[in-house]
């Protein structure tokens, strides 16, 4: 695990209280698709780590997070204040949660920025490494302000037969095509054969795991990250 100095290189507002953040990455950094890094964040007269997981892949040139600005929170008020071009101290990467080898087909479900790593997972897998195995997501937020990255995930749709993806909103404030409810009302039928990846609150992560090992699914195949 390394440590080193980033530079903020792009700051985009991409949904209601979540920005997309690009740092320059190491000449000599390695990582896995769905790995993450700590930042340390100044905080007083101490630092503090704060982790984020990488939505880029290993073949990408920038280090790409997806970050929720939260009220108060010692990270989401560094972020907001960081101007392109600011530098800062990052370590890493860390975490397990990566594609397994084996797995025949992919099935990812996230919640909000619990998006970050499975984007990274997808298009390593679709773009890099030539998976011909099925690859599902299932992508669940709020309401439509808090949608994002769907351009993205259409174009994916478009240039890989084998990826598909559905969008669920738990409270719609419009009429939209995306489905109605929380992701785990739209998991559909599980199959134990299938390897499922699992990110976003801690609350649906339990709960689908739950589901999943109820439908007969090895605990083995059930991988996250909260």
């Amino acid at each position: 695990m390394n440590q080193f100095l980033t530079k903020l290189s792009k700051k985009k507002v991409i949904a209601d209280n979540v920005v997309e953040l690009h740092f320059t990455r190491p000449d000599d950094m390695q990582f896995q698709a769905g790995q993450f890094m700590q930042f340390l964040i100044p905080d007083g007269e101490k630092i503090t780590p704060r982790s984020y997981s990488i939505a880029s892949t290993p073949k990408d040139g920038d280090l790409v997070f997806c970050v929720k600005l939260l009220d108060n929170g010692l990270a989401s008020t560094h972020f907001q204040n960081m101007n392109e071009g600011d530098e800062i101290e990052a370590k890493g990467p860390m975490g397990r949660f990566v594609c397994n080898e084996e797995a025949t087909t992919h099935v990812f479900i996230a919640t909000g920025a619990g998006l970050a790593p499975i984007m990274g997972m997808i298009r390593d897998e679709l773009e890099n490494k030539q998976f011909s195995g099925g690859i599902e997501l299932l992508f669940g937020v709020r309401a439509e302000k808090d949608v994002f990255w769907t351009d993205k995930l259409d174009a994916l749709t478009n240039d890989h037969a084998n990826f598909s993806y559905k969008l669920c909103l738990s409270q719609p404030e419009g009429e939209s095509k995306a489905l109605t409810g929380r992701v785990t009302a739209h998991l559909g039928d599980i199959d134990p054969s299938k390897h499922y990846y699992l990110c976003g609150s801690g609350a649906m992560v339990m709960e689908v795991r739950k589901m999943l090992t109820e439908g007969g699914v090895d605990a083995k195949k059930i991988h996250f990250e909260i």
